[in-house]
Order: structure tokens, then C-alpha cells, then sequence
């Protein structure tokens, strides 16, 4: 089984004596609970790290990319990585060079980037660090220096500063809770408000 899993992946022999035993538990998760598994269809690439970033992962990846599909063969996400690395005993993966796109019946819904990533398979939570870029569909965006993800709620949260543009409003400040798509979003300390178009805010969720 161990052999067939190198393989299929194209994994060659160097890599295989580093990591030992432990790379065929690894993929074998790899492929099970990547980014909050949800069923279906997995397409995955990988190649190895040579000068690793994170150290005692289990197994580590450059340019890492998978694409997930439910039982039907539709597109569900795509996520890419310059590189990765499984902790498979946490169920934890951290990235750099993350570009993660959301799709809906085979539609894309929006682009996530940052920096860094760090998720976790246990709480279903992405923590993204550096330089964050989310661009929705409906052609709104946010910036921000920290993000994270809630996979159950599909929220949105952040302590940080952060840069809204919806609807013809350019909206700055510290503290974020949102939706996934920015559909409905509450910045915590606003501190400047541009208005262009419809406010966003008016339809919100109010801050408890």
C-alpha cells in the first residue's frame, strides 16, 4: 500500500527515506482531512521542500496545490501553496504563498491570499497572517494584516486593522466580523468612511 500511495503521487525515493514510514500515514491523512475535508472528489500535487521553513512536520510540500469536488464531480475549492507542511498527529497544516478560491454549483465566489496560513483540522479554523487579499465575485474587497476563517460558522473575524470596499464604499478600520462572501459585515472601530454608493453598514449585523 505504503509503495502504491509513492507511486501515485510520484514521489521519489529521496523523499520517502527522509520522512520514513510516517509520508505514507501522512498522505493518507493528506488526502482524507486537507483544509477541512468535506467529501467528494480530491485532486492533489506535490513536490518537496528542500530548505524546510517550519520544522518537525511530518512531511512537507513546494508548490502545493489541490483542487476539491463533491460526490457529483463539482468544483468545491482550489487551493494553492508555494509551500506546506503536515503535523499529523495535530491534524495542522501551515502555509506560505496561499491562494485559496471558493466556488459555489461550479461558480467562483471569491479569491483568498495571504502570507501565511495556519490551519487546523480539529477546530476547523484558518489562521492567515501577511499581506491579506480577499476579492469576491461581487467585486468586493478586503485588506487586512490578520484573518481568520471559522469553517462551521463561515465567519469572518479579525483584531486588526482592515480595508473594506463594497458597493461604492471605502470603509477603514480596527475589529471585523463577517460573512464569507462580505454580504453582511460589521467593522468594530471604524475610523474613515468613504461613501460612493449604498452603505453596506445599513444592513450589517449589530454588534452585541
Amino acid at each position: 500500500m505504503y509503495s502504491r500511495i509513492l507511486t501515485l503521487l510520484k514521489i521519489d525515493p529521496e523523499t520517502a527515506r527522509k520522512y520514513g514510514p510516517g509520508l505514507g500515514v501522512g498522505i493518507a491523512i493528506l488526502f482524507l482531512v486537507l483544509f477541512f475535508y468535506s467529501g467528494g472528489k480530491s485532486d492533489a500535487k506535490y513536490t518537496r521542500v528542500e530548505e524546510e521553513k517550519e520544522k518537525g512536520s511530518t512531511v512537507s510540500f513546494r508548490n502545493f496545490a489541490k483542487d476539491q469536488y463533491d460526490g457529483n464531480g463539482t468544483i468545491l475549492w482550489k487551493l494553492k501553496a508555494e509551500e506546506a507542511y503536515l503535523y499529523a498527529d495535530e491534524k495542522r497544516y501551515v502555509m506560505y504563498g496561499i491562494n485559496f478560491d471558493q466556488y459555489e454549483n461550479g461558480k467562483f465566489k471569491s479569491r483568498l491570499t495571504g502570507e501565511k496560513g495556519e490551519i487546523n483540522q480539529v477546530k476547523k479554523l484558518m489562521k492567515l497572517t501577511g499581506n491579506i487579499l480577499l476579492k469576491t465575485e461581487e467585486h468586493r474587497t478586503l485588506r487586512a494584516k490578520s484573518l481568520d476563517y471559522n469553517d462551521e460558522t463561515k465567519e469572518l473575524t479579525s483584531n486588526e486593522e482592515v480595508v473594506i470596499d463594497a458597493n461604492g464604499t471605502h470603509i477603514r478600520g480596527v475589529g471585523l466580523r463577517a460573512d464569507k462572501d462580505l454580504n453582511k459585515f460589521t467593522i468594530l472601530r471604524p475610523s474613515a468612511i468613504t461613501q460612493g454608493g449604498a452603505n453596506p453598514l445599513s444592513s450589517s449585523p449589530k454588534e452585541k
